[in-house]
């Protein structure tokens, strides 16, 4: 006798039961998890004199041009950054855990793809397409502490304007 009454075939045949269950729980509780959302971009800005409010035109209001919402995302804010650029520097510095994280900005008008190349500890490089059409429009390149950005004007891949980050705004010639 084992266990009291209890035979050895019924207390394995619990044991792997449970031990099934208690593995089945841990795999559907793991992969029913939402990701945490990507830490915001600390910048260090200095501070902007308020911009006067404009009178309110007396035109019709069919007569205002509409700006895209990639036009949008493009332009840039007050203090120089652009949204696209806030969501890119989310992940400077950071490991992603694997080689690439694909449309990091879903539900805005542009996509954001994250790679960490093998060997680099972080991210080291995102691509940026403006007007989700599949071809890139914008590159970055995070290395040793400098932070590139490639532009292909045309919207054909072709990389033909560089930029460089100073720390407040980017400055031609990458």
């Amino acid at each position: 006798m084992f266990a009291g009454k209890m035979r050895l075939t019924t207390f394995l045949t619990a044991l792997v039961v449970g031990g099934v269950c208690g593995v089945a729980g841990f795999a559907f509780a793991t992969y029913t998890m939402e990701p945490a959302p990507p830490p915001q971009a600390t910048l260090s800005l200095t501070p902007v004199a308020p911009v006067p409010a404009e009178p309110t035109p007396t035109a019709a209001v069919d007569a205002v041009p509409e700006v895209p919402p990639a036009a949008a995302a493009a332009a840039p804010t007050a203090h120089g950054t652009r949204e696209i650029d806030i969501t890119v520097f989310s992940y400077v510095g950071r490991d992603i855990g694997s080689d690439k994280l694909k449309d990091v900005s879903k539900g805005k008008p542009f996509k954001v793809n994250v790679y960490q190349d093998p060997g680099s500890p972080t991210a080291n490089r995102v691509k940026v397409d403006l007007d989700r059409d599949e071809k890139w429009d914008e590159k970055f390149t995070f290395k040793d502490g400098t932070i590139t950005r490639d532009v292909a004007p045309a919207d054909d891949e072709a990389y033909t304007v560089s930029y460089r980050w100073d720390g407040k705004e980017w400055v031609a010639g990458g």
